[in-house]
């Protein structure tokens, strides 16, 4: 099982769709965004996706209820989700694990805030999938996780067409 992971997407309308397009490929069971959506109508696109969307709000989504509007499988971080076995905690800021969870049955973290992309391998494995949006570091990156094999891989978007 594959999973999308996305965060950092502040309203960049033409990233977001890039994104979608390429998440649309990859044959994804899950999307997971991991905050900072910033406005509803940004959500909206991510809306067409065809993996389940599951997002977690970030410090800029001041307008959480517009966002809930969109799409209500978007939580208070961190919110700790159960596919296909493996326990994930999502948080926008990773300072707020710090703690605050008990890691101990947790088999993946994913992060994001910091706009810069990050996997480290280990029990838990960490995933921040830098920032879609593209507007901190000039590159557009989403991550890809396959669950059965542990495998995660950082995606520039400018790479793909």
């Amino acid at each position: 099982m594959k999973i999308g992971i996305i965060a950092d997407t502040h309203d960049n309308i033409p990233a977001i769709k890039k994104a979608v397009r390429f998440f649309n490929t990859q044959d994804l069971e899950y999307i997971i965004h991991a905050g900072d959506f910033v406005a509803p109508f940004s959500l909206k696109e991510l809306m067409h996706v065809k993996a389940r969307f599951i997002g977690v709000f970030g410090n800029n989504d001041g307008e959480q209820k517009g966002l809930l509007g969109v799409c209500n499988d978007i939580h208070i971080p961190p919110y700790t989700i159960t596919i296909d076995g493996k326990t994930i905690l999502v948080s926008h800021i990773p300072e707020m694990l710090t703690g605050s969870v008990n890691m101990e049955n947790i088999d993946i973290i994913i992060s994001a805030h910091t706009h810069t992309p990050e996997i480290s391998m280990g029990k838990p494995l960490y995933i921040n999938p830098g920032e879609c949006c593209g507007w901190v570091s000039g590159k557009s990156t989403v991550a890809l996780l396959n669950l059965k094999t542990f495998h995660a891989e950082i995606v520039d978007l400018s790479s793909v067409s």
